[in-house]
This record gives C-alpha cells, sequence and structure tokens, in this order.
C-alpha cells in the first residue's frame, strides 16, 4: 500500500511539526521587529509602557496615532491585514478603513474614550483595500511622554474570523 509505511509517514509528521514551530516563530520574529520600530519611533516621542502589551496581546497590526488622530506609524502586518501600503496609510485618519456597516455607535464609543485619554477595546467593521469588509478587534491605549502628557494612541488591531 503507497504511503502507509512508517518510513513514509515519519517524514510528513516531522514536517508538520517543523511547520508549526516555524509559524510560532515568524510570529515571534514579527513581534520583535514590531517592537524594535516600535521602540525608536517612541523613544523620540513617548515613555509608554507599551513592551509588555505587544508581548502579551495576540495582533495581527500596530497603528500609532497622533492626538487628533492622524496616523503617524503602522507594522508591517497592517498592509498584510488591510492591503493598504504602509506610506498609504501615514497622515491619514484610521477612519479610511471605515465604511457603510461601520457602526456609529462603536465610531461614537471610541471617540469618546479617546477624548477622555482612556483605553478603548472592541470591534469594529472595517474596509480592506479591496472593499471586502471584515470585523477588526481593537485595543487602543494612550501613549504618554516622561512629563506625563499624552502625545499619542497606539492600537493593536486584529482582524477576527468570520464563521
Amino acid at each position: 500500500m503507497f504511503g502507509t509505511t512508517n518510513n513514509q509517514i515519519l517524514p510528513l509528521i516531522s514536517f508538520d511539526l517543523y511547520l508549526e514551530h516555524y509559524h510560532q516563530l515568524i510570529k515571534t520574529l514579527k513581534k520583535e521587529i514590531d517592537l524594535e520600530q516600535i521602540h525608536n519611533f517612541l523613544k523620540r516621542h513617548t515613555e509608554g509602557q507599551f513592551q509588555e502589551l505587544i508581548k502579551q496581546e495576540n495582533y495581527d497590526a500596530i497603528v500609532i496615532t497622533t492626538l487628533d488622530q492622524h496616523i503617524v506609524w503602522v507594522s508591517d502586518g497592517f498592509a498584510d491585514m488591510t492591503g493598504y501600503h504602509k506610506n498609504y496609510a501615514l497622515g491619514k485618519k484610521p477612519s479610511f478603513l471605515q465604511g457603510g456597516s461601520t457602526s456609529n455607535e462603536t465610531k461614537q464609543q471610541i471617540k469618546e474614550q479617546l477624548q477622555s485619554s482612556h483605553n478603548y477595546k472592541g470591534s469594529i467593521v472595517n474596509y480592506k483595500k479591496n472593499g471586502d469588509a471584515y470585523r477588526c478587534q481593537i485595543k487602543i491605549v494612550p501613549l504618554y511622554n516622561s512629563k506625563k502628557e499624552l502625545t499619542h494612541f497606539m492600537a493593536l488591531e486584529k482582524e477576527l474570523k468570520v464563521a
């Protein structure tokens, strides 16, 4: 019988184990790259406690905005998740991802929390460059400088799979 001997199955099992480890390693490396890039950006602007947050959270993209919510930095995962190139997003507000199915109530909740300098955690319907809607889990945290002045917001975003 073809494909049933132990010699033929073992390499496939080994490869599956290798792939599982490989994907975990890639996720870890992406987080380390994101941490270094954010650190380089933020050391000029803030002194937030973002390292532990990034290490603990499961996210696809990170977006950093000014207080008036203009994007100043996005991770490489932003392009993978949205289809928009990093440079396209710079200077825009994250609302450029919103559309017809985006809840006005959710947009208002986010606005109120940011105006109060509070964290926000929730989900919103956004749109990819190709027009596809997707549900995005967002965790937004305020970032402060050494004088405890609010300078930026950081959003960790995760595309939720729709069943």
